[in-house]
This record gives C-alpha cells, sequence and structure tokens, in this order.
C-alpha cells in the first residue's frame, strides 16, 4: 500500500495539505491499518523532523479523526498512530514517557516556529503505568499526556493514552501502537480508536 510524505509532516504540522505531487515521496506502508471514513492519514520515516531524539528506524503511520484541529468537536485532539521499528526495540514505561515527552515538546515547538509565535514553556509530561494484557506476547501501557494545544487553542491540554506493543516477527518489526484523546474512557471515540488499533495487521 503507498503512502505519501509530505514536507515536515505537514498534516501533523497543520501548515497546508496543498503539496504539489512532485513535493511528495512515496513511501510503502508494510502493514494494514485501518481508516475510518473521514479520517486523514499521514506516513512519516523516521528520524522524525520535529522529534530526532527518537533515535528508531522505521516509519510512523498516523490516523487523525475528522474533529482533530476543531476545538467544539467531540473528537478533538484524537487520533492514533502507530511506530512500525526493529523487533528488537525494547519499550518500556521509562523510554515510552521520555519518548513521548520529547514527541510533544518537539510538535510544540516546529509548529510554533512555522507558525511564528512564542508558546512560553509549557509542560510535556507523561506517565504510564503497564497494564495486564490479555496476550502473553503484547505489551501495554495506560496513562496521560500532559502538553500544549499549539494547533487551535494555544492552551495547555491534557490526553489520555493507551499504548499496545504488538510483535510482528514475520516482519521482522514490532508496531507500537498509540491512541489518544482528551475524552473519558467511556466516550464513544474510544470505540473508533478500539476499531483501529483492532484492524491492526502485520502484513499489508
Amino acid at each position: 500500500m503507498g503512502q505519501t510524505r509530505t514536507s515536515l509532516g505537514l498534516l501533523m504540522l497543520g501548515v497546508t495539505l496543498a503539496v504539489p505531487v512532485a513535493a511528495q515521496e512515496q513511501i510503502e506502508v508494510p502493514f494494514h491499518l485501518p481508516t475510518p471514513e473521514g479520517w486523514r492519514t499521514e506516513t512519516i520515516p523516521f528520524p522524525l523532523d520535529f522529534a530526532p531524539e527518537l533515535e528508531y528506524e522505521g516509519l510512523e503511520e498516523l490516523r487523525f479523526s475528522p474533529g482533530m484541529f476543531t476545538e467544539i468537536e467531540a473528537d478533538f485532539w484524537s487520533y492514533a498512530f502507530v511506530w512500525w521499528v526493529p523487533e528488537e526495540t525494547h519499550f518500556d514505561a521509562e523510554r515510552l514517557q521520555t519518548d513521548l515527552e520529547h514527541y510533544f515538546r518537539g510538535l510544540t515547538l516546529a509548529v510554533a516556529v512555522a507558525r511564528e509565535f512564542d508558546p512560553g514553556e509549557p509542560d510535556h509530561d507523561v506517565l504510564l503505568q503497564v497494564v495486564e494484557s490479555s496476550s502473553s506476547d503484547q505489551a501495554q501501557w495506560r496513562g496521560t499526556v500532559r502538553t500544549f494545544d499549539v494547533f487551535t487553542t494555544r492552551k495547555p491540554l491534557q490526553l489520555l493514552v493507551r499504548i499496545d506493543v504488538v510483535p510482528c516477527p514475520s516482519q521482522g518489526h514490532s508496531a507500537a501502537f498509540f491512541q489518544l484523546s482528551p475524552q473519558p474512557p467511556h466516550h464513544g471515540i474510544w470505540r473508533v480508536l478500539d476499531d483501529i488499533r483492532e484492524g491492526f495487521r502485520c502484513e499489508p
């Protein structure tokens, strides 16, 4: 399945989607991740331009809700992404917390520079707890992300996060699957995010 990477991760940076075809790079995504109707997609290879501290090889595959950047929508800031990395990559709570702090701090600074405003020094804190998995070969964490909405409100933002690491030995990779939303766990957006997660397959 071919996906398109736009310069600097333009959808993630909220700049513009009107990118000339000549400026785009085709990236083959070696797994299947469903896209709900109305959701947008993006594929970014590692290293991520806005978070070079994440020293992974592979790619990030994203699914953005229709209301991702609209404050009044129920699916505001609700999205999912996969880090597709070599299977020997070891994830634990400490590493994931640090990774996500770098991720959101870098995202905030990159968008602020692109939009020419000073976000100050917002907090980017991540707290995770391991949870029991129904599968012995899968690791799971649940927690919170305290970050900054650099796209819309320019205010502090707290997200719930669910992380599942799925081994794909036939591909020699692992898939770290992230679901994020500011909505409480019982909200319907989590059913949509769960459907994306459940539809993931190691093969294209």
